[in-house]
């Protein structure tokens, strides 16, 4: 006995069924292997995060050396150049910088009783002050009794409870946050000592650019065929991005560095505002991150050396005002919309890869990461017509 033909809704049925099994098998595979290179990329960090931070440089310092080249300097003497040039920058900034932060520490060693005896009179005249405040009120309503009161009273003695407890913790978490951060599976003298091949791979990828300019795409393990020029053109426009990003970023760092250390001297006479005003120039390389993590000890500092309100709410005004500069003034002007991310959409990026990527890395890398899915995105999932990439990998 012959069965019946399926009908058409039947027909239907079934292939959308198996259209659903193979997009979850697909979904499977890309998810699990995503997993897998995001806990090799957090297991090899010490790894990666020399080579990250050379080929960073490598962005940075190969239009210099391509300069040399073009006024008639082979390219071996280039490099040495540039890295002369370079490792003097450096040595000179430390020799610079040493003597005053020399001077800081022992200022800060000599006053540190001092300044704790600032914090505790601090928290104790914030501490007077609302219960004071707290008092009038509750006169001021006894003949009209209100919950306002109550409930204040008790929103604020909660907070305060609950702010000594996770002290410990949030010191815990710091302390995690920075061991993933440098750690990794060769842990944390590993990944110090793993920063010597930061000079290393940098010699290297400077020496070789030209040759990477011209050959990277023969690497690719694909026959000569269409699908092998639309990687390479997607891989083009990423690298276009990255670049774009790294030296306009700088800039804007060194911008802010120097803006909010210079108006901490002049305006708050805050102690190691110059040793504050470099972490803005470095950690700058992460976009909003990084000049909150900088606010954070330089509100502690101004508490801590003038046992008041005023200078942390200076502090973090000044911290404000170059912010919006910089996000009105100075980012566009040197960056610009090249990257084409929202700023919301780069906060949420950088919190997102620090967790995925385990800290620092991931930190770094959050915009680079975020504007190749947004490429991804544009090319094979909102089908907009890519834009013109120019003839460069590392330049």
């Amino acid at each position: 006995m012959h069965a019946d033909p399926p009908t058409p809704f039947q027909r239907k049925a079934c292939w959308n069924a198996l259209t659903a099994i193979a997009l979850g098998s697909i979904t499977c595979i890309v998810v699990f292997a995503g997993w897998i290179m995001i806990k090799g990329i957090a297991l090899l960090q010490p790894i990666l995060i020399p080579v990250a931070l050379a080929t960073i440089l490598t962005y940075l310092l190969n239009p210099v050396v391509t300069w040399l080249c073009h006024r008639g300097f082979r390219r071996t003497w280039s490099v040495i150049t540039v890295f002369a040039i370079f490792l003097f920058c450096v040595v000179g900034l430390a020799c610079w910088i040493g003597p005053t932060l020399q001077r800081q520490t022992n200022t800060l060693v000599k006053n540190l009783p001092t300044y704790t005896q600032h914090v505790q009179n601090l928290i104790t005249t914030s501490s007077d002050f609302i219960s004071n405040f707290l008092e009038s009120s509750q006169h001021r309503n006894e003949a009209q009794p209100s919950n306002v009161h109550d409930y204040a009273a008790s929103f604020i003695t909660e907070g305060i409870q609950w702010i000594q407890q996770k002290i410990p913790t949030m010191v815990n978490a710091l302390g995690h946050f920075l061991k993933n951060s440098i750690g990794g599976v060769f842990g944390i003298f590993g990944t110090l000592a793993s920063l010597i091949l930061v000079p290393i791979v940098l010699f290297f990828f400077l020496l070789e650019s030209p040759a990477i300019k011209a050959r990277w795409s023969n690497y690719l393990p694909l026959p000569p065929s269409p699908l092998k020029d639309e990687i390479a053109s997607l891989l083009l426009e990423i690298n276009n991005i990255i670049i774009t990003f790294f030296r306009g970023q700088l800039l804007v760092s060194l911008v802010d560095g120097a803006m909010i250390a210079t108006a901490l001297i002049i305006f708050v006479h805050l102690d190691f505002a110059l040793l504050l005003g470099i972490m803005v120039g470095i950690l700058g390389l992460i976009p909003y991150a990084g000049i909150i993590i900088c606010w954070i000890p330089a509100v502690l500092i101004a508490a801590a050396q003038f046992g008041d309100w005023w200078h942390p709410l200076l502090v973090t005004f000044i911290f404000l005002i170059a912010n919006n500069i910089d996000g009105i003034f100075v980012s566009p002007r040197i960056v610009g919309h090249s990257v084409g991310l929202h700023p919301l959409t780069i906060i949420l990026s950088v919190f997102t890869w620090s967790i995925l990527l385990g800290g620092l890395l991931g930190a770094i890398l959050a915009v680079p990461l975020t504007a190749s899915l947004l490429v991804l995105l544009r090319r094979y999932v909102w089908k907009e017509a890519p834009e013109s990439t120019q003839d460069n990998t590392i330049s």
